[in-house]
């Protein structure tokens, strides 16, 4: 039955973001779904605004499921593509925004509708979410750029850092309310920014942990792979830390002596070609295999048969992947770095790296003690509850409210 949205009784709030439906594993898109679909469970009418790959001539309308709206429009496909779809649609999105009680930007992708709609209407307020610091990215993208950054990479986060820059500063100005989505980032964006930490909530990304395990069950395997099953998925690239886990991979094989493994990596990228040499160079066929991009199906698929997640990038804020590994109850591994120990807190020891050498020693262990991948595994399933979207929905549905009452 067709919800007919002019009867719903609650409020109405509108999230503005780069894409929806997500087309990439994880990813602020992902997160996007997952709080409008838990928002609209919980009553709230919910108007999604967002940049569409399609090169189509005008905007969609579509109503899916949840009883989430979702206004469509063509983004482009040059950097920064977010800005596109609002300059050229600014009028238009803004006619949209004026029956709502609240918007919700996500991180530049509200840039500049939020300061066009300060200036000329309508005069809703604004909540705009952080998954990232662009100071972070641009000392990363500088430092890897002959290390596995492409051009696009360096455009978008080293020439691109201008506008970035000015995003950050622009929001924290004209925003009503301001959240980070990890302690780690309030902490970075305070110190680059000069913001007050009090400014800046804490609202952790989110999931629906009900639907991801129903969906890791039914993709289960009816048989188990030859010894235990590493897995990675991510852009294949410097940030995300692939080289360290192949040379941590080559490390178990001939220093440690750990044969009884194979690493399944998936994702592309700028190092796709580097990494496939890399495992034939150092003979390591036998326990690495470089999947590439799969669909989503496929990639849970392999999520739910393996026994450790491996996460060695170098720097993230609240990655999906790592709660849908802690959801699944699987042990992930990283290196000890703010956002993991804020993820894992009190496993640090067993979980968080120092180094690609303890990275390894750490999987030799897990490797060798089905018993401690169990344990921990529960931990992480229980640990994850805080990051369940009907959760995190609610902390935003008092955000909203308390800026609707002001």
């Amino acid at each position: 039955m067709e919800l007919d949205y002019s009867e719903r009784v609650g409020m109405r709030v509108a999230i503005v973001t780069n894409e929806y439906p997500p087309h990439i594993f994880g990813g602020i898109g992902t997160f996007c779904q997952n709080l409008a679909e838990a928002l609209a469970e919980k009553g709230t009418d919910v108007l999604v605004v967002a940049g569409s790959p399609e090169k189509a001539p005008t905007q969609t309308r579509t109503k899916v499921p949840h009883a989430v709206e979702v206004l469509s429009f063509p983004r482009g496909s040059i950097p920064p593509n977010q800005f596109w779809f609002q300059l050229k649609n600014m009028n238009k999105i803004r006619r949209e925004l004026e029956s709502c009680d609240v918007v919700h930007g996500q991180d530049s992708s509200a840039f500049p509708m939020l300061q066009f709609c300060k200036k000329f209407g309508p005069k809703v307020p604004w909540v705009i979410t952080f998954h990232t610091n662009p100071q972070a990215e641009l000392h990363l993208t500088v430092g890897s750029f002959l290390r596995g950054a492409s051009l696009t990479d360096f455009f978008t986060y080293a020439i691109g850092f201008p506008s970035w820059d000015i995003t950050v500063r622009e929001h924290a100005r004209s925003a009503d309310r301001l959240v980070a989505v990890s302690d780690s980032l309030r902490d970075e964006l305070c110190r680059g920014y000069g913001l007050d930490r009090e400014a800046l909530a804490v609202i952790p990304t989110c999931i629906d942990i009900s639907r991801l395990q129903s969906m890791l069950r039914s993709q289960e395997k009816d048989y188990a792979e030859a010894g235990v099953s590493l897995f990675y998925a991510g852009r294949l690239y410097y940030r995300k830390g692939v080289l360290n886990l192949l040379n941590i991979a080559r490390c178990l094989v001939d220093q440690l002596g750990v044969a009884n493994f194979k690493l399944q990596v998936f994702g592309s990228g700028p190092l796709d070609g580097v990494c496939r040499s890399y495992v034939s160079n150092h003979d390591l066929g036998d326990h690495v295999k470089i999947r590439g991009f799969v669909s989503r199906r496929m990639l849970l698929t392999e999520l739910a048969a393996s026994d450790i997640v491996c996460v060695p990038s170098h720097y993230e804020a609240c990655p999906v992947l790592m709660i849908e590994a802690m959801a699944g109850g699987k042990p992930v591994i990283a290196f000890d770095l703010p956002y993991a120990r804020e993820m894992l807190k009190e496993e640090t020891r067993m979980l968080l790296a120092s180094n690609e050498f303890d990275y390894a020693m750490k999987l030799a262990s897990l490797i060798n003690s089905e018993e401690d991948r169990a344990r921990l595994g529960r931990v992480m399933r229980n640990r994850a509850e805080r990051f369940d979207a009907q959760s995190v929905a609610a902390s935003y549905q008092t955000v909203y409210s308390n800026l609707i009452g002001s």
